[in-house]
């Protein structure tokens, strides 16, 4: 499992001229008080680098006595990196960046306003994300990564996409007629012509390209039976190639437009709206985070 500090702020960073080893670390570093926010420590010498864990003792206003300095990574392991376009308050940002040095157990990185932090141990928490397209881009993949651009209370996260186009979904030779949900996806079927649900067309012998929702709205509309192929994303999981377990801690998000206002879990899977509002895509990954961490008792499709 990787590390990361609660905050970049609980990192110092000092120079000095011994050896980056434990011994020689601990007799200079012993000496003096830490600052009471300090809980990291990255040292530098001679181009080289290390990461210490500082034990503090009790506080006696903004500092404390050093109990002990635990070499948390040494030098052949530890890689300082100069990333100014990276926020280093964030983990999935500083995961992002130690993806250029693998192989580093440690990967410490200055970044955006000069601050200083590091993951040891990167190991990314997996999240397979289903969407469709059109629109594009994949709306549900491209929403979750900007949150995560500001998730400084979320571990680091790889979103493993898996983007079906609609239009593959379609047989064949294609039928004559389809009906669409709206226009915002963008879809156009050639050789057939195209009406939206939301315009009330005047009914046509069509087939409803469209989710559980679309088609309740349908039959309030028009009533009877209509061809339908279904494109919701949940109904879509079971043809994504997933495992069939959670060993390594990955899980599944997609959406689904029969919620309206809220996130739901059905076994290792997150559901989330159709329409999410980043607050609602921030409390899915943060069930997914919990997902992935919770021991695998589920198959992960829905």
């Amino acid at each position: 499992m990787s590390t990361y500090p609660d905050r970049y702020r609980g990192v110092s960073v000092t120079d000095v001229d011994v050896p980056l080893e434990a011994g020689p670390l601990r007799d200079l570093l012993m000496a003096r008080p830490v600052y009471r926010r300090s809980n990291f420590m990255v040292v530098r010498s001679a181009g080289k680098v290390a990461l210490l864990r500082l034990v503090r003792g009790a506080e006696t206003g903004l500092f404390a006595p050093l109990e002990d300095v635990e070499l948390l990574a040494g030098p052949d392991e530890t890689v300082y990196l100069q990333r100014p376009d990276v926020d280093t308050a964030v983990p999935t940002a500083l995961l992002t960046a130690a993806v250029d040095v693998p192989g580093a157990r440690c990967v410490v990185v200055e970044g955006a306003y000069g601050h200083v932090s590091f993951v040891l141990d990167p190991a990314p928490v997996r999240v397979h994300v289903l969407d469709v397209v059109p629109p594009r881009p994949a709306k549900l993949v491209d929403q979750l990564r900007r949150v995560l651009a500001t998730a400084d209370d979320l571990p680091g996260l790889e979103l493993v996409p898996h983007v079906i186009e609609l239009a593959d979904l379609l047989p064949s030779p294609p039928d004559d007629s389809y009906l669409l949900p709206c226009r915002g996806g963008g879809l156009e079927v050639p050789g057939a012509s195209v009406a939206y649900l939301d315009e009330v067309p005047p009914r046509q012998d069509w087939t409803l390209l469209g989710c559980t929702r679309s088609r309740q709205i349908h039959d309030v509309l028009y009533g009877g039976p209509v061809r339908q192929i279904d494109m919701c994303p949940r109904a879509l999981a079971a043809r994504v190639e997933l495992p069939d377990g959670i060993p390594d801690g990955e899980v599944l998000l997609t959406k689904c437009c029969l919620f309206e206002d809220r996130n739901e879990v059905d076994g290792r899977t997150v559901l989330t709206p159709w329409g999410a509002s980043f607050g609602e895509l921030r409390e899915a990954l943060a069930t997914a985070v919990d997902l992935a961490m919770a021991p695998a008792t589920a198959p992960m499709r829905p």
